[in-house]
């Protein structure tokens, strides 16, 4: 992965975080840092700050801070949001202060660095879902449609259905469980007046720090809890299945939730997964490498 500039950053940037990876000229890494937010389309500007902070931390992981500056940096992004066009006019005008700044879905950085270039597809499980097959230069994606519309069966998804059934059981018109009571004390609310003034404008990421208590409760047999994860389940086995159809390959499992749900995942699913053979960063860079050769 030669390029003009000494040190090439993969960054993956989500709707929760931002992870920067420096390598040097032979694909080594070298550090890594973390920033926040960066779905693009989401957040906006703010995402700039995010990768700015991410690739900033990642030199000083290297050991390289003062000796190597941003402007040395060749950075290539996997972002969120990217296929908002509103979005890719920011960043194509973003005054970046690297020696030069590329960008793709983060989807498409991931599905590429899973594995190394080759055919096969990803499944991301975080504060979002959504699957991806990479096969003859193309990718596809299905389902990632976004909070408002979709997401179904990721974190943001699993929280906010948790807190509608809690909101249900508050009213006396569905069943309480030990869930919905864990996702009182998770938030401290205890009527439905108070969630609403805390999550009525929530953005994604506040609803997913209560999905690991879903499984959590889920491992438990509680009821509302298993039945959300397995409707989850079944969604991401279906979006799944699409994308291994596409590429005739494997599946990557990528994001904060995917080993929690993988035992849920039907089993011609469950057999398609293999381990990642390289990060989302490395994807990036790769891909920007290609464009320049």
């Amino acid at each position: 992965m030669q390029g003009k500039t000494q040190f090439n950053v993969g960054v993956d940037g989500g709707g929760t975080k931002c992870r920067a990876e420096i390598f040097d000229n032979k694909g080594s890494a070298l550090g890594a840092g973390i920033g926040g937010p960066a779905n693009v389309a989401r957040v906006g500007e703010k995402a700039t700050g995010s990768i700015v902070d991410a690739v900033t931390r990642a030199i000083e992981d290297a050991g390289l801070a003062g000796r190597v500056l941003l402007s040395q940096c060749r950075v290539s992004a996997g972002l969120a949001g990217a296929t908002v066009e509103a979005a890719r006019q920011m960043l194509d005008q973003w005054r970046h202060p690297f020696a030069t700044f590329s960008f793709i879905t983060d989807l498409h950085a991931a599905v590429v660095g899973a594995h190394g270039g080759k055919k096969g597809a990803v499944m991301v499980v975080g504060t979002g879902s959504c699957t991806a097959s990479y096969a003859h230069d193309k990718v596809q994606q299905y389902g990632g449609h976004g909070f408002t519309l979709g997401d179904k069966g990721s974190g943001a998804w699993l929280g906010c259905e948790a807190v509608k059934a809690t909101l249900e059981a508050l009213d006396g018109v569905a069943p309480s469980s030990a869930l919905t009571q864990a996702v009182c004390e998770f938030y401290d609310a205890y009527s439905t007046g108070e969630f609403v003034n805390k999550l009525n404008n929530g953005l994604p990421a506040e609803f997913a720090r209560v999905a690991p208590l879903v499984f959590e409760f889920a491992t438990r047999q509680d009821p509302i809890a298993g039945d959300l994860v397995h409707r989850a389940a079944s969604y991401l086995s279906a979006i799944a299945e699409r994308a291994l159809s596409d590429c005739e390959g494997n599946l990557v499992l990528i994001g904060g939730l995917s080993e929690l749900v993988r035992p849920y995942l039907n089993a011609r699913v469950q057999r398609a997964i293999v381990p990642a053979q390289f990060g989302p960063e490395w994807g990036a860079v790769l891909l920007d490498s290609m464009r320049v050769q």
